[in-house]
């Protein structure tokens, strides 16, 4: 699978390529946890085993992450659950907008419980 380096998010997997963000070739062992973290994706829309890879990650450590964020605020487009791409036009996640919508509904359920008492 051919690897793009590119210079917003972190790590992708469109099914035909993977897009990387470019300043992790800067740091090798961050590099190889996302590419291998990318490379367990399947190239469908959804399956059960992509969840599953984005909630039960434990080789990319999160807090590397954050720093390299921190310090490349480009790659915060990663926890946008859609964005706009010159290259592939309107990108979506569902993973990513399926956990956001999880998180609302247990916020809306719990203030609305909470209204109640």
């Amino acid at each position: 699978m051919k690897i793009f380096y590119i210079d917003y998010g972190l790590g992708n997997n469109f099914g035909t390529h993977i897009e990387l963000n470019k300043n992790l070739l800067k740091y090798p062992e961050l590099h190889e946890a996302i590419l291998n973290h990318e490379l367990r994706h399947t190239d469908k829309l959804f399956t059960w085993k992509d969840l599953k890879n984005d909630l039960t990650e434990t080789n990319v450590n999160s807090f590397e992450v954050l720093k390299f964020m921190l310090k490349y605020p480009k790659s915060f487009t990663q926890v946008l659950p859609f964005y706009f791409s010159k290259k592939h036009g309107f990108v979506y996640d569902l993973n990513l907008i399926l956990i956001y919508l999880t998180c609302i509904s247990i916020l809306g359920i719990g203030l609305f419980i909470g209204s109640l008492l």
